[in-house]
């Protein structure tokens, strides 16, 4: 089933397993190769019904040119579940993935069951965060200047800026940001740098902080213990009414691919636990 069209648009999907559903969801400029790479996909599959799918705008799912808000994505996974029959999810995802998330548990609530919010940061939260405190930006700003692309600390999270630059580089910088990120990165950049995407991801799109601290279902805060977003971490522990936190050793932002042993291992715990107490619920 690679392709499915929902909310206008066709989908790249994939799917494995048996049992309850689960639902992954990437992050920006990512695609759903990094649930099979980091064995997310085949290891959940072997309890639940696993479903990862490409974002619009990534991957193999169509790219429209406009339409990259949090809300605009949340819709799109709500239709999904809407032609795939699954009633009710649960709901693993990475970054802006997360934020996806937790937006779509504001629209459509008795759809989500419970909320693995894997590194996100919201924009209306952005004021809890100090990225220049993030070594790996440190490093990624150097490597982009040296290739062309001026980085400011100030909007690290506007990707406007970056997209922009990047569709007006001269042939030498262009070689070298090619040499630096890879052509299939490039090639996603580029693909995204066309749309609104980078406009439209740092909005809040409705997701106030209101409605983020109004989540019920049980959720799992899982950041790497050194993200760049820990201030992020404690206030979703403090503020939401069912969320416990968990630190991926050795891991910063990407912590499927910095330690997708630890990733896996701690979503699979999270799960079995919901499993857990079902039955108990079953067979008091």
């Amino acid at each position: 089933m690679p392709r499915i069209a929902a909310n206008g648009l066709t989908f790249h999907v994939q799917r494995s397993g048996a049992g309850p559903d689960v639902v992954l969801i990437h992050g920006l400029t990512g695609d759903l190769s990094i649930w099979f790479l980091c064995r997310a996909m085949q290891v959940l599959a072997e309890g639940s019904r696993v479903t990862a799918y490409d974002l619009r705008g990534h991957g193999y799912s169509d790219a429209p040119a406009s339409g990259y808000t949090s809300l605009d994505h949340a819709r799109d996974l709500v239709a999904l579940l809407d032609v795939l029959e699954i009633d009710r999810a649960r709901l693993v995802g990475h970054s802006f993935g997360a934020v996806i998330a937790v937006h779509a548990a504001v629209i459509a609530p008795e759809r989500v069951e419970a909320l693995i919010l894997s590194d996100p940061y919201f924009p209306a939260l952005r004021h809890l965060e100090d990225l220049s405190r993030w070594e790996h930006w440190k490093n990624f700003r150097q490597e982009a200047e040296e290739a062309g692309v001026s980085l400011s600390p100030d909007t690290w999270y506007d990707l406007t800026t970056f997209f922009d630059q990047v569709l007006h580089l001269d042939d030498d910088r262009l070689l070298r940001f090619r040499q630096a990120v890879g052509l299939p990165g490039w090639r996603r950049v580029i693909r995204l740098a066309e749309t609104t995407c980078g406009h439209d991801s740092k909005l809040i799109a409705g997701l106030s902080t209101e409605l983020i601290s109004s989540i019920s279902q049980r959720c799992l805060a899982l950041y790497g213990e050194a993200s760049p977003f820990l201030s992020t971490a404690d206030f979703l522990i403090e503020t939401l009414p069912d969320c416990r936190g968990r630190r991926i050793p050795g891991a910063k932002h990407r912590a499927p691919e910095e330690n997708p042993e630890g990733f896996v291992e701690a979503v699979r715990e999270f799960l079995e636990s919901i499993h857990s107490e079902k039955t108990r619920e079953v067979c008091p």
